[in-house]
């Protein structure tokens, strides 16, 4: 690489490396500067990158705007298990202040470690007509059949992939046909096509966008968007509270 080319690199790193190093005073005191341009109405989350100094009891913060880096204790955090993830220098943050104390955190997320592609595995079920005896049931006692239905009987990954800018998509998405009748005799959960994903006040919100089937595209009036709670996150291990319970992801 020519050191034309280099030069730019090597001057961005050494603003992010002075800003997190640098002894500034008096901008932040009493009223912490958070991302404008990424939060939902009323998400109050301070957003900002990883700086050195970062340890198991404090997190230290470069705010969006450039301005000084914020130290914020985490004690209470870890102690509660609720900083999700392992900061490293250079990683966005979101962080839960607390109302009492604007240099202690409620909650914390590595939106870095967040990012990535989260699956779980589930299994098909027979569909309604084969059981019952339909215009597809299947034969009973027959050994040929059973070892079909056993090779169709195989689980399938589901789940999504959470990108940058704040973008989504579906991991497991099928509408194929397998059978010469035009339709097989097991079927899967259906994947919600979550489309967006954003932070409010610490919970994760997944937004649902439109599946595309051809000319087809179905559309709704207003985006549906599931308001989850991050329960664990660790390097290949994602739990996530739904309405309907904990689901398990692991990382792809």
């Amino acid at each position: 690489m020519s050191i034309r080319r280099m030069l730019p690199v090597a001057l961005a790193i050494a603003l992010f490396v002075t800003a997190c190093s640098g002894d500034k005073k008096g901008k932040n005191d009493g009223n912490i500067e958070t991302v404008k341009d990424v939060r939902l109405p009323g998400d109050s989350t301070f957003y900002g990158l990883a700086c050195d100094g970062c340890t198991d009891s404090v997190l230290v913060v470069l705010p969006s705007d450039d301005s000084d880096p914020v130290t914020f204790s985490i004690i209470e955090a870890m102690r509660y298990r609720k900083v999700f993830g392992k900061p490293k220098i250079g990683d966005m943050m979101a962080v839960v202040v607390n109302k009492d104390n604007k240099r202690k955190a409620d909650l914390v997320i590595d939106l870095e470690e967040l990012k990535g592609t989260w699956v779980y595995q589930v299994m098909p079920t027979m569909r309604m007509h084969a059981l019952m005896g339909g215009p597809h049931a299947m034969p009973k006692a027959d050994p040929e059949v059973d070892s079909m239905m056993q090779s169709l009987m195989v689980p399938r990954e589901q789940g999504f992939k959470i990108k940058k800018q704040f973008t989504m998509e579906p991991v497991g998405l099928h509408f194929e046909k397998t059978d010469l009748s035009g339709e097989s005799p097991v079927e899967y959960p259906q994947v919600k096509f979550y489309k967006e994903w954003n932070i409010l006040n610490g919970r994760l919100v997944l937004t649902e966008g439109t599946v595309e089937l051809g000319n087809k595209k179905r559309r709704k009036a207003r985006p549906q968007r599931d308001t989850v709670d991050i329960v664990l996150m660790m390097k290949d291990s994602l739990q996530l509270r739904f309405k309907d319970g904990i689901k398990a992801y692991y990382r792809k």
